[in-house]
């Protein structure tokens, strides 16, 4: 370790990393305060059990017992357990009226379309992902990366049973794996590719590459059909839906979203103001005015934005056309693997099937990587994606610090030009006060309690900050990384790399987190952990390829994969 931070070039990243989290730590420590209670704990509880309604969710639950905690100064949550598992929850104002009641208990489902939750379903996409990801032998660090990704599906059957603070541990351990690795490959020098075989095409090694390639096409589109029924078709969507085309609505209506949304969805204005603009063709033809609405036009956006994502993940593997009509089978072959990879996560038609934004903005941020060589475009769809989650804007100085001379002007300049047009909507649509009620309003999500977060499960809340002053010195040790070696960034898989870990460095300082967020990070991953050995530079010399490695009889499989 001492010899790698000697080298050039690592050793001010490290410096830089160390002083940010050294300022930052305790500065952060200080400014932390916990969400204001409206109500005592057991006020809260108390006056939720004087409600007829909260009585009636309770029914034949068996409840042991209860936990209240603040969403803002205004409401309490109060959640009631039996044994650990949440069967109702209300929320309950400080002058004790129960403002909403959620009976969980008999509900098989939190949110999306009760079929992507199936054992059968799930195992079934786990099978096909470990296959287009997982390499051949087994001891690569890729097929680590392929075990981290698939424990994933470990937080989404745990809030199916209503299991809060057991879903946000359970992500822990893939998504630290999935960050570490993210972040060496991001940070480090790039290894040589090892020799290894796609798994797909070990168990078909039989096959010609025609016959492969074919019927990858066909699982392509049986997955693309499965998520358009599942999705589209979805009962049960979740709140966000609701809450950005309810938002869209009151945008066709002229009115500002912030103070002006029905109270159906909990502060479902805490959104940036993109998140609902982007919605105002579906509200302009189907409104949403409360939650007994349709939102099938959310469905369908989120069906469409993962199959884009699909499309997007195919060109990066694939790579161009050998000719106007064609490409070569293999690097066909390597595209479908890809986009199978993405669609067959296991979470992902759950995530779609809930309606959810965080499918548009995983689209955003693969086509932003995808169009990195053009900086302008690419720090214009960033820009678009930050006003419509926020947490995009952490990469902006990741993707600035490598730029020189015109392309960093350029893309300085489309930053500028997008934030200008979205403040200039906020203000055309608030007036001058606009802007300030839509950071009150976002604000909420940095001040939220709620025990879908690993600090609040493990009890150490306040060590959060610590946490945070770390993810801002992984942004300064990135950014100083690629100031000083700024070609390093001719390597689209490195920036990928450093995106997905900056984003999973969030999600886990974050207050709140549910697994729809894991959409965020996934195509980033497979335009990097997973994606196909490039040469970093496209300046580079052509360089013979090396010869493809021998594969095995059938007979031998076991043999190979213990290598």
């Amino acid at each position: 370790m001492a010899r790698r931070l000697r080298r050039p070039g690592r050793y001010p990243a490290t410096i830089v990393a160390l002083l940010v989290l050294i300022v930052a730590a305790p500065v952060l420590t200080v400014t932390h305060r916990a969400p204001k209670q409206p109500l005592a704990a057991h006020a809260a509880i108390r006056d939720a059990l004087r409600s007829p309604i909260v009585v009636a969710a309770l029914a034949g639950t068996h409840w042991g017992s209860a936990e209240a905690s603040p969403l803002d100064g205004q409401l309490e949550r109060v959640s009631f357990f039996a044994g650990g598992r949440e069967v109702a929850q209300a929320a309950v104002r400080a002058d004790g009226t129960v403002d909403q009641v959620e009976g969980l208990a008999h509900e098989a489902i939190p949110y999306g379309d009760w079929i992507a939750y199936e054992p059968g379903v799930l195992g079934a996409l786990a099978l096909m992902f470990v296959l287009m990801a997982g390499v051949a032998p087994l001891w690569r660090l890729r097929n680590l990366d392929v075990l981290a990704a698939t424990t994933l599906v470990i937080p989404v059957v745990l809030l199916q049973h209503g299991y809060l603070e057991g879903s946000a541990l359970g992500a822990l351990p893939g998504l630290g794996c999935l960050l570490l690795r993210c972040s060496w490959r991001g940070l480090g020098q790039h290894a040589a590719a090892t020799l290894s075989t796609p798994l797909f095409e070990l168990l078909t090694q039989r096959w010609q590459p025609e016959q492969r390639v074919r019927v990858l096409r066909m699982l392509l589109v049986a997955l693309a059909l499965v998520f358009v029924m599942v999705g589209v078709s979805s009962p049960n969507a979740v709140d966000v839906a609701y809450a950005a085309m309810e938002g869209a609505t009151r945008i066709v209506h002229g009115l500002l979203p912030y103070g002006h949304m029905p109270g159906d969805v909990v502060h479902g204005d805490t959104y940036p103001i993109l998140s609902y603009a982007l919605y105002v063709p579906l509200a302009w033809v189907a409104p949403v005015d409360s939650i007994f609405s349709s939102v099938d036009g959310a469905l369908t956006i989120a069906v469409l934005a993962a199959l884009v994502t699909a499309v997007a993940l195919f060109r990066s593997a694939a790579g161009p056309r050998i000719s106007s009509r064609r490409r070569a089978p293999d690097a066909e072959a390597a595209g479908l693997r890809s986009a199978l990879t993405w669609l067959s996560f296991p979470p992902l038609l759950i995530i779609a099937s809930t309606g959810t934004t965080d499918v548009v903005l995983a689209a955003m941020l693969a086509f932003a990587v995808l169009l990195w060589r053009r900086p302008g475009a690419s720090m214009a769809l960033l820009a678009v994606a930050g006003w419509f989650k926020l947490t995009p804007f952490a990469l902006v100085p990741v993707w600035l610090a490598p730029l020189r001379g015109r392309r960093l002007a350029t893309a300085i300049a489309a930053l500028v030009a997008v934030s200008a047009a979205t403040i200039g909507l906020v203000v055309a649509l608030g007036g001058i006060h606009g802007p300030a009620m839509m950071l009150h309003a976002v604000a909420f999500q940095l001040n939220r309690s709620s025990l879908q977060s690993p600090w609040v499960a493990l009890g150490i809340t306040s060590f959060q900050p610590i946490g945070q002053a770390c993810v801002l010195a992984l942004i300064a040790a990135a950014a100083v990384r690629l100031l000083r070696a700024p070609e390093l960034a001719a390597d689209n898989a490195r920036i990928a790399a450093l995106s997905a870990a900056i984003l999973i460095a969030l999600q886990l300082v974050a207050n709140y987190w549910a697994f729809l967020y894991l959409a965020w990070i996934v195509p980033l991953i497979g335009l990097s952990l997973f994606a196909p050995d490039a040469r970093s530079s496209a300046s580079a010399p052509e360089v013979p390829a090396p010869a493809p490695p021998r594969i095995p009889p059938v007979s031998d499989v076991v043999a190979v994969l213990s290598r």
